[in-house]
């Protein structure tokens, strides 16, 4: 903006005649035409001023958007001419680009016609290669055949010596073979006859051991229903004992038919009964198991599990 214009002094100019103006209005109020009073010393007068910015008025805002738009050509010519330099880089770019290619198309057809020079000259030495490789199979085909026939001739005298040598082994085989049969036919009737005579000595055992089992059981039911009766006849029944009431005890025998041990293994509920029922088993011998078989006594007797549950409790 062009502070030396004339549209400039006109703001400050109008601003300064309006401060005369107010200085000189201020003058007559101070002044007093009365007689009455005797005039007061004069005080210097007190000037308001304001500072107004040019910027914010209609003038400078004027100035500011010439500004602006001068500001804004110039951004603009720079613009313009940034674009015209662009564009002659990329037309120079353009230009070196085509040229490069046209030196890559030559150079590459010059490449292509020397590797097609190359491979015909590849073909000729193959060719004249596979002439000569032909010639040398031929020939070595030749011998091969040669060698071939001379190998079947030998491997054919070598089966027919080998088939007469198979024969007479498979003869002298088959003798061997029918000698073992003889052999073998004669231990397995040998041993079907043990067989059966084993057979028979084992049903004979089994029917023994069957036999003793049966009466070992009959005599562990006899003298289990002793051992309870005993027990029954030497319990001393307390007062508090009711139907339904049991004890399972484990009692360890001597072979002389004394107690050795008695435990509870599971009471009625009820200590005194528990008690008795055990103190009647302790009481008790059964001289009768020093006549059993000590087998059959450690087996059976030498611990007995019973449950103690007389029927003729009250209810």
């Amino acid at each position: 903006m062009n502070l030396l214009s004339k549209d400039s002094y006109g703001v400050p100019a109008l601003l300064a005649v309006g401060l005369h103006l107010v200085i000189v209005a201020a003058c007559f109020v101070a002044v007093d035409f009365s007689d009455n009073e005797k005039p007061l010393p004069k005080r210097p007068p007190i000037v308001n001023a304001t500072v107004v910015d040019i910027s914010q008025t209609i003038i400078g805002k004027r100035e500011e958007e010439k500004k602006k738009i001068i500001q804004q050509q110039a951004i603009a010519k720079k613009e313009k001419e940034k674009e015209a330099q662009q564009k002659a880089k990329k037309l120079e770019q353009r230009k070196a680009l085509e040229a490069q290619k046209k030196r890559l198309a030559k150079a590459k057809e010059a490449k292509k016609k020397a590797v097609e020079q190359a491979a015909a000259k590849k073909k000729a030495a193959e060719e004249k290669q596979k002439a000569a490789a032909a010639a040398k199979k031929k020939q070595h085909d030749a011998l091969i055949a040669k060698k071939e026939a001379e190998k079947k001739k030998r491997i054919e005298q070598e089966k027919a010596a080998q088939e007469k040598k198979r024969q007479a082994e498979e003869a002298k085989q088959l003798a061997e073979k029918e000698r073992r049969r003889k052999q073998a036919a004669a231990r397995e009737a040998e041993k079907e006859r043990l067989a059966k005579e084993a057979a028979e000595a084992a049903a004979a055992k089994k029917a023994e051991e069957d036999k003793k089992a049966a009466e070992e059981a009959q005599m562990v039911q006899s003298i289990s229903g002793l051992i309870n009766d005993r027990i029954a006849a030497a319990w001393n029944r307390p007062p508090s004992a009711r139907n339904g009431m049991k004890t399972e005890l484990a009692i360890s025998f001597l072979p002389s038919g004394e107690v050795l041990a008695v435990n509870i293994i599971k009471g009625s509920g009820d200590a005194l009964f528990d008690q008795r029922a055990e103190d009647a088993a302790r009481s008790i011998v059964i001289k009768e198991l020093s006549e059993v078989d000590p087998y059959v006594f450690d087996r059976n007797f030498r611990r007995v599990v019973i449950i103690f549950n007389p029927q003729d409790l009250r209810n």
